[in-house]
């Protein structure tokens, strides 16, 4: 308490010094933090985010993320929340995730303060300091210096303001940013030097590139199953029940909101039989448990089932990603 005590108070005197006010990125800008290879468009005012990130030789991987998402099915939840969608270069695919009551992602793209609670969203600003910052008073002719007000140290004995933002003098126009990060197993300062492409509404080019067949074509991440449990051992002639509901609700295709699942087994077709042979979810019953009734008719090795998807948009889903794993 007496530690946290001095530090407000030095916190305090410090602004006596120098300006408190704290520093924040334009609300709307295009920038590079690699001088120009990944390019980065965010727009706070219209809630809407842009990025595009190299890899290979030619090819590109571009994320965005708004509400009210273009080309969405009506009426569905990506139609009406935040829809984050990542497109790779051909032949790679497309995957995308939607924060509502029942979503969520497993990727993320763009700052984590932007993504709360697992399901909201929000396109906030691009920088969020963990530390309160100074605005010092011996900035130089051409810059604006803002600093932390805590001192991290790193490996090599440096000691250092924990972040630090750089500014053009008298503008919102951001040109460096060194932190103290931790990188691998080392504790190192970081500098990150921002080429400003833009400044005001980011063009509408960069959201125009967004597929128009998305909804159809690329793969919700939060489709699947949940299990209770994955893993059983069944002995000859005896039975176990398997739990299998859904993660979130099918999708609704062309009035239709039903997936089918069957399963396939892995490593002896003819060791076990399992009843139904057959369940069905949609959107009114996918949290119920519905039983998976496992007998094993036959020895032979440990054996895996693989679902079978059709309809309610698990056609895309991976099926290798979901299976009941039988010792």
């Amino acid at each position: 308490m007496m530690k946290l005590h001095l530090s407000l108070i030095s916190f305090v005197l410090c602004c006596y010094a120098a300006e408190c006010a704290q520093p924040y990125f334009p609300p709307q800008i295009v920038f590079s933090p690699d001088g120009g290879k990944t390019i980065i468009a965010v727009d706070e005012i219209n809630q809407r985010a842009y990025q595009s990130v190299p890899y290979g030789s030619t090819e590109r991987e571009t994320s965005y993320v708004m509400k009210n998402f273009p080309y969405a099915i009506p009426d569905s939840p990506q139609s009406t929340s935040y829809v984050q969608l990542l497109v790779d270069s051909a032949p790679l695919g497309c995957m995308y995730g939607t924060y509502w009551k029942y979503g969520g992602n497993v990727f993320n793209s763009f700052p984590s303060h932007w993504w709360f609670n697992r399901t909201s969203f929000q396109v906030d600003n691009y920088i969020k300091f963990k530390y309160a910052m100074i605005h010092s008073t011996d900035s130089s002719q051409h810059e604006d210096y803002w600093y932390a007000n805590t001192t991290c140290s790193v490996d090599s004995g440096g000691i250092y303001p924990c972040e630090e933002i750089y500014f053009q003098k008298n503008t919102q126009i951001p040109l460096r940013f060194p932190q103290v990060v931790l990188r691998g197993w080392n504790v190192v300062q970081a500098i990150t030097n921002y080429k400003i492409m833009s400044m005001g509404k980011p063009d509408d080019k960069f959201f125009n590139s967004i597929p128009q067949n998305w909804s159809l074509t690329c793969r919700d991440v939060m489709l699947g199953l949940l299990y209770y449990s994955q893993t059983t051992k069944i002995i000859l002639n005896q039975s176990a029940d398997v739990q299998v509901w859904l993660i979130t609700p099918p999708h609704r295709i062309n009035g239709n909101d039903t997936v089918r699942i069957q399963w396939k087994p892995t490593q002896c077709n003819d060791c076990f039989k399992w009843t139904p042979k057959e369940l069905y979810f949609n959107s009114d019953n996918f949290e119920e448990r519905q039983i998976l009734t496992i007998t094993r008719v036959k020895d032979g090795p440990k054996t895996t089932l693989i679902p079978v998807f059709n309809g309610g948009g698990f056609d895309l889903v991976t099926p290798d990603i979901y299976p009941i794993f039988i010792e």
